[in-house]
C-alpha cells in the first residue's frame, strides 16, 4: 500500500512523509523528490539527526505558512524533544518549539534571538514568559501586521516607557509612552497636541488628560469619536453632544 500511494502524486507523499509511523526506509526514498514540499516534509521526521536533516535539499522562505509538526507538539512534556527542537537547524523545528509553552526558561532566551523572524514572532505570540524586550522589539520593527497584537501580550513592557518612548521620531512608538503608568498628567497632555493623529487618539482614551484637554479634543474631526468615547467626559459634556447631533432627549417615565 506505501508504495502505491508514493507513487500517486506529491499530495500523497507530503502526507506520508509527515507520517511519523511511517517507514523510515520507505521514507528516504522521497529524498530526492523533485516537489521541495515533499521533501521538506521529509526533512522534518522526528528520527532524523541534524546531519540527515541537512543532507536534504529542504527550503523555507521567510513568508511560508507551516503546520504545526505533530510528534513534536504530542511530545510537548518531554523536554528532550524540546531540547532538540528548539536547538535545530531546522527553522520548522523551532517555530514548532516556540509554540509549546512549557518550553524552558533558557531556551525561551534562545529562540528570542532566533535569525527567523517567524521563530520570535511565534514564541512573541504564543509563549507566557516571551522577553519584553522581544514584544518591544517586534511591535515596532516586525513586517507582519500581527505584531500590532503584541502590545496586549501581558508581557508588553510599560514601566520606564514614558522615558524612553515620548520623544521618539516614530509615532507608535511615542504613543507607547502613554502604556507607562508613571506617565504625568502634563506629559499625556503634550501627546495629545502630538502632530500625529495616532498618537492623539491614544492620549485622549488616557484617564490622565485633564479634562479640559479632553474637552478640546472632541473638536479634533481625527480623534473627536475617542474624545467622545472615553469614560472621563463629563456628563455635561456628553448631553451637550447629544443636543448638537440632535439626538431627542427620552421622556422622563422611560
Amino acid at each position: 500500500m506505501a508504495e502505491r500511494v508514493m507513487a500517486d502524486g506529491r499530495h500523497l507523499a507530503r502526507l506520508l512523509a509527515l507520517n511519523p509511523t511511517f517507514p523510515a526506509d520507505l521514507a528516504a526514498r522521497l529524498a530526492g523528490h523533485e516537489d521541495p514540499q515533499v521533501r521538506l516534509a521529509l526533512s522534518a521526521r522526528p528520527e532524523l539527526t541534524e546531519a540527515q536533516r541537512a543532507a536534504i535539499d529542504w527550503t523555507v522562505a521567510p513568508e511560508d505558512r507551516l503546520d504545526v509538526l505533530k510528534w513534536v507538539w504530542r511530545s510537548r512534556e518531554d523536554k528532550d524533544v524540546l531540547r532538540r527542537c528548539a536547538h535545530s537547524a531546522h527553522t520548522w523545528l523551532r517555530r514548532t518549539a516556540a509554540l509549546c509553552e512549557v518550553l524552558p526558561e533558557d531556551w525561551v532566551q534562545l529562540l528570542a534571538e532566533d535569525e527567523v523572524f517567524a521563530v520570535r514572532l511565534l514564541l512573541a505570540e504564543w509563549h507566557p514568559t516571551a522577553p519584553p524586550e522581544l514584544l518591544y522589539d517586534l511591535y515596532l520593527h516586525g513586517t507582519r501586521r500581527a505584531v500590532g497584537m503584541l502590545v496586549a501580550r501581558p508581557g508588553f513592557p510599560s514601566a520606564g516607557l514614558a522615558a524612553r518612548c515620548a520623544g521618539a521620531e516614530d509615532p507608535r512608538e511615542r504613543a507607547l509612552a502613554l502604556r507607562d503608568p508613571a506617565a504625568s498628567p502634563s506629559l499625556v497632555e503634550r501627546l495629545s497636541r502630538d502632530t500625529d493623529a495616532g498618537v492623539r487618539r491614544v492620549a485622549a482614551h488616557d484617564p490622565r488628560l485633564p479634562v479640559v484637554r479632553l474637552g478640546e479634543l472632541l473638536d479634533d474631526r481625527e480623534v473627536g469619536s475617542a474624545a467622545a468615547a472615553t469614560p472621563s467626559l463629563p456628563v455635561t459634556e456628553m448631553w451637550a453632544l447629544l443636543d448638537r447631533a440632535g439626538v431627542p432627549e427620552l421622556p422622563a417615565d422611560r
